[in-house]
C-alpha cells in the first residue's frame, strides 16, 4: 500500500495530543470527551502566541475510506507540501489558522483547513466566525449531527454562557453557514447509483444554507442532556435552478451521557460513562426522530490509556426520488458525511487509545459495518484505523493510517512532521 506524503501544520496544543498535526481539531473534541468521562474540567486554548510549519502530505485510494477524526484528510483533502498554522490572542479576541499548500495531479492548491476569529465575553458569552470541527454528539464515530471527519465549513458561531435552570444549568450554540459541499457523494449514502444519474442530469443542489441549534443541559454533576437540529436548504443546481423548498432537510438529534463512578472504581478507572443517542432522519424539513437511527456507547478511560465501546443502528433510507432538484450528496462535505464517518451504515466500533514507547501516543479503531441494502452490494465491511504520535524536541511527528476491506478494498493515510516556532 503506497501513502503519498502529506501534511505541513498547527495548532499548538498541550502534551497531550493525540491526533497528527492537521486533526489536531479533532484531537481537541476528542480530549473534551475524554474530560468529561474523567470528570476533569474542559482545557481552555492557550492565551499565548504560537507558530508551527510543517510538511508531509495525505493520500488515499481504492473504495473510498475515511479517516475517523480526519477532518477530511485522505479524502476531500489529498496531496503533499508545506503548512503553518498560528493563534494569537488579545484579551477577549482571539484568532488562528491552518493553511496548507498542497501539490496533487500535478498542481499545488492552497486551502484554509481551519480559522477563527472570535470574541469571548467575561459573562462566557462567544461571538465566532470560523471553520473548525464540530462534536455535536459524542459518538466514538463523531457526533451523529456534526463530526469531524469531513472537512469544516465556514459559518458565524454564537455560544451562550451556563444559565440557570430549576433543575440544572444549560446552554444553547448556533450557527449559520454555507456548505461547499463539492459534487463527491458520499462512499455510504443510499441509491448511489440513482443519485449518480441524477447529479449527471444536472438535478443536483451546490451550496445550500447550513443551520443549526444545540441545547446542552446539565441535569446534575453526572448527567448532561443535548437536543439539536441541523437544517439545509437554499442552494442552486448547476444550471442556474433555486432550490425548491421541498427539498429542504433537517436532521435531529436527543443524545444522554451518564457518568458511571462505580464502574469506574470497580475497574480501577479514572472515570466511565454511558451514552445513548438517537438521530431523526425524515424525508422533510419537519423537527422528528422517526425514522431515525439508535446509538449505545461506554466509555473508560485510565491514566494513558482509554477505551470505548458502541453500536449504532442502519438509518432507514427514504425513497429517493429524481423528479426534482434535491441535495443529492445529503448532510455531507467532499465526499465526507458532516456526522458520523460512515452515514447511515450499522456500526460495531471498539477505540483504544494506549501510550506508545518514546513517550508517544496511540490509537487504534475497530468498525464493523452493515451497508443499506440500497448501498454497496456486498452489505458487509472492516475497517482499521491505527495512529501515532511523539513529541520531540523541536516539535511533533506522526501519521494516520485507515484500511478497509470485505466491499471492496480501500486505504487513507497521513503522515506529518511539525516543527514549533514559538
Amino acid at each position: 500500500m503506497k501513502c503519498t506524503l502529506l501534511l505541513a501544520l498547527a495548532v499548538v496544543l498541550p502534551a497531550t495530543a493525540q491526533a497528527p498535526v492537521l486533526q489536531d481539531g479533532a484531537a481537541a473534541l476528542r480530549r473534551a470527551r475524554l474530560d468529561w468521562t474523567a470528570g476533569d474540567p474542559p482545557q481552555e486554548p492557550p492565551g499565548i502566541p504560537s507558530l508551527e510549519v510543517g510538511w508531509g502530505g495525505a493520500e488515499g485510494g481504492g473504495s473510498p475510506t475515511p479517516l475517523v477524526d480526519g477532518e477530511g484528510l485522505g479524502t476531500g483533502t489529498r496531496g503533499w507540501g508545506l503548512g503553518l498554522q498560528g493563534r494569537l490572542v488579545s484579551g477577549s479576541w482571539s484568532a488562528s489558522a491552518t493553511v496548507l499548500g498542497l501539490r496533487e495531479a500535478g498542481r499545488t492548491s492552497g486551502l484554509l483547513q481551519r480559522a477563527t476569529l472570535a470574541y469571548q465575553a467575561e459573562s462566557g458569552w462567544r461571538v465566532a466566525l470560523e471553520q473548525s470541527p464540530l462534536a455535536w454528539g459524542s459518538g466514538l464515530l463523531g457526533g451523529d449531527l456534526l463530526g469531524d471527519s469531513a472537512r469544516a465549513f465556514p459559518r458565524l458561531t454564537l455560544r451562550t454562557p451556563e444559565l440557570p435552570f430549576p433543575v440544572g444549568h444549560w446552554h444553547v450554540e448556533a450557527f449559520a453557514g454555507e456548505l461547499t459541499q463539492g459534487s463527491e457523494l458520499p462512499a455510504w449514502i443510499p441509491d448511489r447509483k440513482a443519485r449518480l444519474q441524477a447529479q449527471a442530469s444536472g438535478l443536483g443542489l451546490e451550496k445550500p444554507n447550513l443551520w443549526g441549534i444545540l441545547l446542552r443541559e446539565s441535569f446534575s454533576p453526572n448527567l448532561e442532556a443535548s437536543l439539536g437540529a441541523v437544517a439545509m436548504d437554499g442552494g442552486r443546481s448547476a444550471s442556474g435552478t433555486s432550490a425548491p423548498a421541498a427539498a429542504a432537510r433537517t436532521e435531529t438529534m436527543i443524545e444522554l451521557r451518564l457518568r458511571l463512578p462505580d464502574l469506574a472504581r470497580s475497574l480501577h478507572a479514572r472515570g466511565a460513562s454511558l451514552l445513548l443517542s438517537r438521530l431523526g432522519t425524515p424525508e422533510g424539513s419537519g423537527l422528528a426522530l422517526s425514522p431515525g437511527r439508535d446509538r449505545v456507547g461506554l466509555q473508560l478511560v485510565w491514566e494513558g490509556w482509554d477505551l470505548g465501546l458502541e453500536a449504532a443502528g442502519l438509518a432507514p433510507a427514504g425513497a429517493f426520488s429524481a423528479a426534482r432538484p434535491s441535495y443529492l450528496t445529503g448532510f455531507s462535505n467532499h465526499g465526507d458525511p458532516l456526522g458520523a464517518a460512515f452515514g447511515p451504515a450499522a456500526t460495531q466500533s471498539l477505540d483504544l487509545g494506549l501510550p506508545l514507547p518514546l513517550e508517544g501516543h496511540g490509537q487504534v479503531r475497530l468498525v464493523h459495518l452493515e451497508q443499506s441494502p440500497t448501498g454497496r452490494p456486498n452489505g458487509e465491511v472492516w475497517f482499521l484505523q491505527v495512529e501515532g504520535q511523539w513529541h520531540t524536541s523541536t516539535g511533533r511527528v506522526g501519521a494516520s493510517l485507515a484500511s478497509s476491506g470485505s466491499g471492496g478494498q480501500g486505504w487513507s493515510c497521513a503522515i506529518f512532521q511539525a516543527f514549533r516556532v514559538f
